[in-house]
C-alpha cells in the first residue's frame, strides 16, 4: 500500500493570497521631498558675540493634505522656528516637507485620520533632522524640535475653535453664593 499525501492546490492558495492582499489596508509612501526651505540669519555676527544668553525659541507646526489623484495624497508638514534674544532676531527657519502617499482599502471614516496622524508621523523625523542641520550650519546649536502629538492636533482641529468662556451673570461675580 502506497502512502498518499495530498498537496494543496497552489492555484487556490495564490488566489486566496491575492484576495487577502487586495483587502489589506495600504499606506504607501512613494517619496518624500523638500518643497520649500528658508533660513534667515540677519544678525549672525552680533548673535555670536552675545552667545552667553539663551535665546527665546518659538516653533510652529502646520499640516496640509491635498489630493494628487485617486487614492494618492500629498501631505505637507510645515515647520517654522524663530529665535530671538531680547529684541533682536537671531534666525528664522521655515521648512515645507512633503510626502506622496497612496491610501487604499481603508474605511472612509478612518482615511482622514490616517492622512493627518500616520502620514505626518512618518515625515516628522526627516523634517526635524533637516531643521536641526540647517540651524547648526547657520552657526547655532541644532534646533531639536520635540516630538509632535499629531493625534492630539488632529482631534483639536476636528473639534474646531473652543468658544470663549461665558461672562458672569449680571450683578454677580460668577463665584456662586
Amino acid at each position: 500500500m502506497a502512502d498518499e499525501t495530498k498537496t494543496p492546490d497552489a492555484g487556490a492558495d495564490a488566489a486566496a493570497d491575492a484576495a487577502a492582499d487586495r483587502a489589506a489596508p495600504v499606506v504607501h509612501c512613494h517619496t518624500q521631498y523638500v518643497k520649500d526651505l528658508s533660513f534667515e540669519n540677519p544678525n549672525a555676527t552680533d548673535a555670536m558675540a552675545e552667545a552667553d544668553e539663551a535665546p527665546e525659541v518659538e516653533v510652529n507646526v502646520q499640516l496640509s493634505v491635498a489630493t494628487a489623484r485617486d487614492n494618492m495624497y500629498e501631505v505637507t508638514l510645515s515647520l517654522e522656528g524663530r529665535a530671538r534674544r531680547r529684541d533682536r532676531h537671531l534666525f528664522l527657519v521655515s521648512l515645507d516637507y512633503a510626502g506622496l502617499f497612496t491610501i487604499a482599502n481603508i474605511p472612509a471614516e478612518h482615511g482622514e485620520a490616517v492622512l493627518h496622524i500616520h502620514c505626518p508621523s512618518l515625515l516628522f523625523p526627516f523634517a526635524r533632522q533637516i531643521v536641526a542641520e540647517v540651524t547648526r550650519n547657520g552657526g547655532y546649536p541644532p534646533l531639536l524640535i520635540n516630538s509632535v502629538d499629531f493625534a492630539t492636533l488632529y482631534e483639536n482641529r476636528r473639534q474646531g475653535p473652543r468658544p470663549a468662556a461665558a461672562p458672569p451673570p449680571p450683578g454677580g461675580d460668577g463665584a456662586g453664593a
